[in-house]
């Protein structure tokens, strides 16, 4: 597979399935780079057609997988030397308008709620709706088919839905406490 082709098909999904798998977003991106590089030079080391989309998805994925391994193993040991930023440290330097789009309470009660699912349904919601990326180059990333990421993705929207729906606003817990 080339390069370019490889990028076009897998940059969005793979940086979707790393998010998911809980880097944060600079890093996803960065990963799924290295991930991209690594798979693309030494494709010569897998033992199936790499020029098959499909095949070169499986692979890529094992990369993605390792790479994010290792991240996460260095993390643990930069954490453990370095004492990190609290988030109230970053809120007291960013703008107003910053902070209303990120506190927002409905986007923090989405994001929980898309923490909440399970992994499958999890990494197709992040790859096809925050990395804006097809069905089926969603498909390819995962090895499935995608009547399979279609039907994730609706078990999804139907799961965030109900509990979107049913959870209790803000403004509804402050009307119980009150009454």
């Amino acid at each position: 597979m080339e390069l370019e082709d490889a990028l076009n098909r897998f940059r969005g999904p793979l940086i979707g399935l790393v998010l998911s798998w809980g880097a944060p977003p600079v890093d996803a991106y960065e990963l799924a780079m290295d991930s991209l590089a690594d798979a693309y030079l030494n494709q010569h080391d897998c033992l199936a057609d790499t020029t098959d989309p499909n095949v070169f998805g499986r692979w890529l994925r094992g990369v993605a997988k390792n790479k994010y391994r290792n991240w996460c193993r260095g993390t643990s040991r930069r954490e453990r030397r370095f004492r990190l930023t609290t988030t109230e440290e970053l809120a007291a330097n960013i703008d107003e308008s910053t902070k209303a789009s990120v506190f927002d309470p409905r986007i923090l009660q989405l994001r929980r709620e898309i923490e909440l699912l399970p992994r499958k349904q999890r990494e197709v919601i992040l790859m096809h709706y925050l990395e804006e990326t097809s069905v089926a180059n969603v498909a390819a990333t995962l090895s499935v088919t995608p009547k399979t990421v279609e039907g994730r993705l609706y078990q999804a929207r139907r799961r965030l839905r109900e509990r979107l729906i049913t959870a209790p606003s803000s403004l509804q817990l402050a009307k119980a406490i009150l009454l």
